[in-house]
Formats: C-alpha cells, structure tokens, sequence
C-alpha cells in the first residue's frame, strides 16, 4: 500500500553509485578549469616579459600579482579535487558495506568533507545538493553552517611583496641574476662567482629596465 502511496524506495547501492558519477563529472569539471588557468597564465607570463622590454614596472608588478593569485586559485581547486575524490573513494566502500548489511550507515569521513566542499564556490552547487540527497539517504547528518570551513576568495590571504617578487625572479630569472623587487640595482656577487656569461644587447636593455622595477 505503502509503495503505491509513494513509489519504491531508492536502492541504496544504486544511490551510492550515482553521487560518485556526479563527484566524477565535477572533478573532470575541476580539470578543465586548471587547463584554462594554465593557459591563463602563459599567456601572463608572456605578457610580464613584454611589460619588461618596455620598462613599464607598475605593469609588471600587476601582472606578477594575477599570477600569483591564480596559482592560488589552482592551488585550491587541486585541492578540492583530492577532498572529492576521498568522498568517492568512501562512498566506493559504502556500497560494498550495503552489500553486506543492506542499508546505509552513517560515515563521518563523508561529512566532514562534505562540510568543507559545500562551502567551495567551484563545485559548490553541486554539492550543497548532494549533502540533501545524503542526508535525507541517512549517510550523513544535518550540517551546521556555522562549523562549514569558507573557502571562498575573499578568504584568501592577501598578496605578500614577497609572493609577488617571488613570481617576477621566477619569470625574469632566465635574463636576470639574483634580481628583487625593491633592489635599486641588480645584486653582483653572486655574478662574480660564476664564469660572466655572454649578454646581448636585448638582455643588457632588459636587466636595465628591470633595475628599477619597485626600485
């Protein structure tokens, strides 16, 4: 009677297998965002070595900083990708526990990751509705928002000086030796120590513009 009132009741194996197939599709979504952030930042990258060439510093710094954030970003997402990936691998083992006992068990490894990948902005979506389907499944309980962990990018650490002269070394590196952001000049000790390498003349116009880069 009860059936016909309301429809069979979900399989909970069935269940199982259907969140870890939208965790899979979430987590391909998650790579296509770091292939575009990649992309992203070559096309930086090249675009501080030209910002460079025309002695234009304030460029720089700003382009140095928009890589540093986007490898925070990819950091981030990274990130959720493992966190989603530890749900599926549970809810992997959940099944196998279903097989055996028939129902779904509570899993607090499942909610506490969830807890924190709610609060994603990348996936979030997606998972907000899987905690309902889980919850109201039995898997997990009903979560608090006030204990969720907020990944958003407002939450993010500001960029360092450091961070961001970090970033301009590692791109300028090849044409620069021991350059900072800051240095009136380029350091020569460490030159001094190795055999004086070969400089054309765009590689001496390019440590020149770049001496007085946050000088």
């Amino acid at each position: 009677m009860l059936q016909r009132l309301f429809g069979k009741p979900p399989d909970p194996a069935e269940q199982a297998r259907q969140w870890r197939l939208k965790l899979r599709q979430e987590d391909r979504a998650l790579d296509r965002q770091i292939r575009a952030i990649t992309v992203e930042e070559q096309k930086i990258t090249r675009s501080v070595r030209e910002a460079a060439k025309k002695n234009e510093p304030q460029v720089v710094r700003i382009l140095a900083t928009e890589l540093v954030r986007s490898r925070k970003a990819k950091s981030r997402i990274y990130t959720t990708k493992a966190q989603i990936n530890s749900v599926a691998l549970q809810l992997e083992q959940t099944r196998a526990q279903i097989k055996v006992v028939g129902a779904i068990q509570q899993n607090a490894e499942i909610m506490a990751t969830m807890n924190r990948l709610v609060n994603v902005t990348e996936v979030r979506e997606t998972m907000q509705a899987l905690s309902k389907e889980m919850m109201k499944a039995g898997l997990i309980e009903e979560m608090v928002s006030d204990a969720m962990e907020s990944l958003d990018d407002d939450d993010l650490e500001e960029e360092t000086d450091a961070e961001v002269a970090k970033v301009i070394d590692e791109v300028l590196g090849s044409k620069l030796i021991d350059a900072r952001v800051g240095d009136s000049k380029l350091p020569q000790a460490h030159a001094q120590e190795q055999e004086e390498p070969i400089v054309d003349e765009d590689d001496e116009a390019l440590e020149a513009r770049f001496n007085q880069l946050k000088g």
